[in-house]
């Protein structure tokens, strides 16, 4: 089994990287690989520029990486909206639109994120980053808690939503993870969601909020530099409404492949090789 784990400034030098890697290996596959990246909102231009120039250039239709982006994160929606809440109002009643795009019958990741769906019960949908704001608003308040981690193994809705601490977290943490996958909708094998769930951790004496990610496999030519920025937009949203900073983000996949050509790989390396030489 091929594998790597690595940390990278940014996105653009963490998604070549992670490329790299993968194209000089026999099948251009890897397991339980490891990216950590120390700004997810930091960009190369000129990599940026290049990356979608060849993306335009397939044969197949590949989405613009700023289509990927809103998939998991509405950049432009959200810079129209002052709180959370609005932007999950505004979010929602444009979401059975989006649902009639082709590739989002099963929803979107963000969708899953501000309305996963309830149960017969419960039927109402559930944001679940409001859930996220309100208890890293309770952990802040206690320099104690260094770091919050979860498995992620309860249903979404198995918690109360009135859950206080009132000295220190359950072992747990529930309510600081946002879960992706529904298990009694996403019963295809292969398809959305390739992103199972989202973690965040809190370091309360800095004020900063990491964010972890899984994702069951990861195509990076495709997908990944997008859901990369993504995930960057996500922590920053978050962190933001929680009155943190956004802090590293670390992805991981089950299974990551190199969906590319070498002329592609080669030309994206140029470019990286180029603007850091411009810059030194």
């Amino acid at each position: 089994m091929h594998t790597f784990a690595f940390t990278a400034p940014d996105v653009s030098r963490a998604w070549l990287e992670a490329c790299t890697r993968l194209a000089e290996l026999p099948r251009k596959e890897a397991f339980h690989t490891v990216v950590r990246i120390t700004d997810p909102l930091g960009e190369i231009a000129h990599l940026r520029t290049e990356l979608e120039r060849l993306r335009a250039a397939r044969k197949e239709q590949l989405y613009p990486i700023d289509t990927v982006v809103n998939t998991l994160f509405p950049v432009q929606l959200a810079a129209t909206v002052d709180t959370h809440e609005e932007l999950t109002d505004r979010y929602r009643a444009l979401y059975p639109r989006l649902k009639k795009v082709q590739r989002n019958a099963h929803g979107t990741y963000f969708g899953r994120l501000v309305a996963y769906p309830g149960t017969a019960e419960k039927p109402e949908p559930v944001d679940q980053l409001a859930r996220v704001i309100r208890r890293l608003k309770q952990l802040r308040s206690s320099s104690r808690w260094r770091s919050v981690y979860e498995a992620g193994t309860a249903h979404v809705l198995d918690e109360g939503e009135e859950a206080t601490w009132a000295e220190e977290p359950p072992a747990t943490a529930a309510g600081t993870e946002a879960v992706v996958r529904a298990s009694a909708l996403d019963t295809q094998p292969r398809d959305f969601p390739c992103l199972s769930h989202c973690s965040f951790q809190l370091d309360a004496p800095t004020g900063t909020l990491h964010l972890a990610a899984y994702y069951r496999s990861h195509y990076m030519f495709e997908r990944a530099y997008g859901n990369y920025l993504a995930l960057g937009h996500l922590c920053a949203w978050v962190a933001r409404h929680a009155d943190l900073q956004p802090g590293m983000l670390t992805v991981m996949a089950g299974c990551a492949r190199w969906d590319g050509t070498k002329a592609e790989l080669h030309t994206l390396q140029e470019a990286l090789t180029t603007t850091l030489f411009d810059l030194g």
